[in-house]
């Protein structure tokens, strides 16, 4: 960072603001509000300040990430660190052959809220290592009972089952409570089965519209499902995410994975 700092464009402020010097225990009470609006300065100083706004440090700080404030990708719950426990994937081949706490690993992320998914990043780097999908499978379960982990917290769709670690008992509440909430006020759709067997309810004017009942159309729609996937993604990149890979195009499965939607793309790519 402090080679960063050096190579600064000349002109752009690089000088940390400062804070007051007078100690909290010596302000009266009438300088309350005087104190807040010097913090709130230094703090708005801080994040005009691009190499400081984006430090990965201030960010923790504040709690906010690179994805805060790109309003295309939805409403915004509450996000932070946590601790992520490996495994609990429900698709054969990624998790670990074992089933003791050995073969687990725990690794420092930074987990998001969204409207109808949950993601967590690299904290250092900001690369999205994993979404969990809003669906009617989805239920978040507390407690060392529930997760064989002190202060556990377990998260639940239908293609996994996320460990997170928090600090106490209190803290895993408030995460089970923000992302309850948020869910329930935003992404209420996503927690009940549609039409079709659909995860998703029918939208009307939309600018992309995917056919809802792929499931029980997949001969007609493996010829074309291609075409529309790049549609798709033209106009709202996350809508990508919410599709499995392991989607079969065709059915029944007679030609191994050829015609599963993840080796489908790897070819046209």
């Amino acid at each position: 960072h402090t080679v960063r700092r050096q190579s600064i464009k000349r002109g752009e402020p690089r000088q940390m603001p400062s804070l007051p010097h007078t100690a909290e225990s010596t302000v009266r009470e009438e300088h309350f509000s005087s104190r807040r609006k010097q913090l709130e300065d230094y703090l708005t100083k801080i994040l005009k300040m691009p190499m400081y706004r984006n430090y990965h440090g201030t960010m923790e700080f504040i709690g906010v990430s690179q994805l805060s404030f790109i309003h295309d990708l939805g409403p915004k719950g509450i996000e932070g660190l946590i601790m992520k426990r490996s495994g609990g994937h429900r698709i054969p081949g990624l998790n670990c052959c074992g089933q003791g706490r050995m073969c687990y690993r725990w690794s420092k992320r930074w987990l998001v809220v969204k409207d109808s998914f949950l993601l967590y990043m690299k904290p250092d780097s900001g690369a999205i290592a994993f979404v969990l999908l809003v669906d009617k499978e989805f239920n978040i379960k507390i407690g060392q009972k529930e997760t064989e982990t002190k202060y556990g917290l377990q998260i639940d769709n239908l293609s996994r089952s996320l460990i997170l670690k928090c600090n106490s008992y209190r803290h895993a509440q408030w995460w089970r409570q923000g992302i309850d909430e948020f869910v329930q006020k935003h992404g209420k759709a996503f927690l009940k089965e549609h039409r079709f067997g659909s995860y998703a309810a029918v939208q009307e004017n939309t600018l992309a519209k995917c056919f809802d009942f792929f499931a029980s159309q997949v001969g007609y729609l493996g010829q074309h499902f291609v075409c529309r996937l790049h549609m798709l993604c033209f106009f709202h990149p996350l809508y990508f995410l919410r599709l499995s890979p392991e989607i079969f195009m065709k059915r029944p499965v007679v030609e191994g994975n050829r015609w599963r939607l993840d080796c489908i793309l790897k070819r046209k790519a």
